[in-house]
């Protein structure tokens, strides 16, 4: 299951912005005054088509999802594992159901822990499923190959590199008993690199460590991994030698939220939602060539802001929500309709897949949304129905 994302179910521009480089020359951007004074982001400049993958049902029950809570795409075939049922399905890539891939279970080639990642490397051949304490290899017809054990007990996970993982250390244990934080590790869990630094003053030593406060997602295009924690205004890169900066964001929080996205010892955010309404929470990102996007929560709304890489341009946009997170989240984990209405005004938000930006949503969610004043269903998704299977939409993006 996307751990990432259940985690961060508690709390889960506009005027042109003054971005500009500091003075190490490192991208920044004011995101707080943009969010402040919205309109719209800019996402529409850089899609060229749109392609809509409704996810058939057959007469098999293998083929009938209740949502998804990871996935993994190549040219040929979709991988789902979904929210309930724990196993692998493998649909093509124009939706048609093909087969279970990967039973959850304890026989042979099956795979038995929680599932809180996958990815898919076509050039390779390789199927990878993430859990907490191991990665099982398969190839992309499911033939097992091996499990990678680790000691390191990981919230996120993908491959960066030949035998390079990077990795996001599971929250709520203080780097001081023995978290890493942000790590780099071969496929036998040798440490190439490890970041634990994250530090406040307002944080004893003994108290440092990643909360729930956190965004991660995978960056296909560079082979890395983009992680923001709530405790400070840097976007951090993680590839398969180093980790470093990629860009500031100027959020202005109160001392209270860098406290709670700071202190592991401190539970508080898991019983109530997190952040201040004053302060800025980004829950989600991902990076076109163009532009890095971030999901915020701010005043008890959601909203999606763009920074341009060349320029530090900031742009902001208040997300239509028709439900709380909690309705949301039970209509799609990966709350695929919560972001920006640039493009033809229906609902964006997804991942990056090479170049392409992949968007799932549920029939569910999608009745949520319809009918919503500022919302409008392209005619490809009025035949959704509550019986119908998610649908995948990918937007092909302009090359720079």
């Amino acid at each position: 299951m996307k751990l990432l994302n259940l985690l961060c179910l508690l709390p889960f521009m506009a005027s042109c912005g003054s971005g500009h480089s500091d003075t190490e020359g490192l991208l920044s951007a004011d995101l707080r005054e943009q969010i402040k004074h919205p309109s719209k982001v800019a996402l529409q400049d850089e899609i060229e088509s749109v392609e809509y993958i409704p996810l058939e049902t057959t007469g098999d029950p293998a083929s009938l999802l209740d949502g998804v809570s990871e996935y993994a795409l190549t040219s040929k075939y979709i991988y789902i594992s979904p929210v309930k049922e724990q196993r692998i399905v493998q649909f093509d890539r124009k939706g048609r159901f093909v087969k279970t891939l990967i039973p959850f279970g304890q026989g042979p080639g099956e795979f038995s822990n929680m599932l809180v990642g996958m990815q898919a490397d076509e050039k390779k051949n390789r199927l990878y499923l993430f859990c907490a304490n191991q990665i099982g290899v398969y190839t992309l017809d499911g033939e097992f190959i091996e499990n990678l054990m680790h000691e390191y007990p990981i919230v996120y996970q993908r491959m960066v590199g030949d035998d390079r993982l990077a990795s996001v250390a599971f929250p709520y244990v203080p780097f001081q008993a023995g978290s890493y934080g942000l790590g780099i590790f071969t496929g036998k869990g040798d440490t190439i690199a490890v970041k634990n630094d994250f530090s406040s003053p307002l944080v004893s030593p003994a108290k440092r460590g990643l909360t729930i406060g956190l965004a991660v997602t995978y960056s296909e295009q560079q082979n890395t991994l983009l992680f923001k924690m709530g405790a400070n205004d840097t976007v951090f890169r993680v590839s398969g030698e180093k980790i470093f900066p990629a860009c500031v964001l100027k959020l202005q929080n109160s001392d209270k939220e860098v406290v709670r996205s700071l202190d592991a010892t401190d539970f508080s955010s898991l019983r109530e939602k997190f952040g201040g309404d004053g302060d800025i929470f980004v829950s989600d990102l991902f990076e076109t060539p163009q532009s890095y996007y971030f999901r915020c929560r701010y005043n008890r709304g959601n909203y999606v802001a763009s920074v341009d890489k060349k320029t530090g341009k900031a742009l902001a946009e208040k997300c239509v929500q028709p439900e709380d997170i909690f309705k949301l989240s039970g209509a799609n984990l990966l709350f695929g309709m919560l972001g920006t209405r640039s493009y033809n005004d229906f609902p964006i938000w997804g991942r990056m897949d090479g170049e392409e930006l992949v968007q799932l949503i549920t029939p569910y969610e999608l009745s949520l949304y319809e009918g919503r004043e500022g919302v409008s269903v392209p005619d490809e998704l009025k035949g959704v129905n509550e019986d119908s299977n998610p649908v995948f939409i990918v937007y092909k993006l302009r090359k720079n």
